[in-house]
């Protein structure tokens, strides 16, 4: 009997070189905001709300690049479907489609920063687990699991920009293991 061969499989991992730009600039966020309050420029409770809000961010951005890191992969795409590391394989049959979109919410993101999100929208009755790295755990899991739904369809989303695959090779990926339809917006 004839085995898949593996080693054909993209095999995607959280990429810290791609997200220190990304994070350097939320630090200096957090530094403009530290020196707007400390001269006074502007009023404190602004000034301790920005550094909370992006300081939150900075955080869990690291979190989630060290639990990345200390895995060989955190998803597969190969000739047998898709796998988040941890998590049982969702056959291609699973995936009604593949979505490429912004970030979410749009309000949010006044201006584009051309950041893509790759949704991998589960058929109905079928679910689709988050990556390791997006598993907050405790009370803003259940949070952040309703917001990923709501947003793009699917828990398991992938962004480029934080791993060591581009959009065009997550999606030839797709194309050539699957038929699973691709929509851009």
């Amino acid at each position: 009997m004839l085995t898949p061969d593996v080693d054909d499989a993209l095999r995607i991992r959280q990429s810290l070189r791609r997200q220190l730009p990304l994070l350097g600039a939320l630090v200096a966020v957090v530094g403009a905001y530290l020196l707007l309050g400390a001269t006074d420029a502007m009023s404190r409770w602004i000034t301790w709300f920005g550094v909370a809000v992006f300081g939150s961010v900075v955080v869990v951005g690291l979190v989630g690049v060290l639990r990345g890191r200390r895995l060989p992969w955190e998803l597969r795409l190969a000739a047998d479907g898709v796998t988040v590391r941890g998590a049982e394989p969702q056959p291609w049959s699973a995936v009604a489609e593949v979505r490429v979109t912004g970030l979410r919410p749009g309000w949010f993101f006044l201006v584009p920063l051309g950041f893509r999100v790759i949704a991998f929208v589960p058929e109905p009755g079928a679910a689709m687990p988050a990556l390791p790295s997006a598993r907050l755990g405790h009370w803003t899991e259940r949070w952040a699991a309703a917001r990923r739904d709501r947003w793009y369809g699917s828990q398991l989303l992938l962004m480029p920009y934080a791993y060591d695959a581009t959009t065009e090779q997550v999606l030839a990926a797709v194309r050539r293991f699957s038929d699973v339809p691709v929509r851009e917006a």
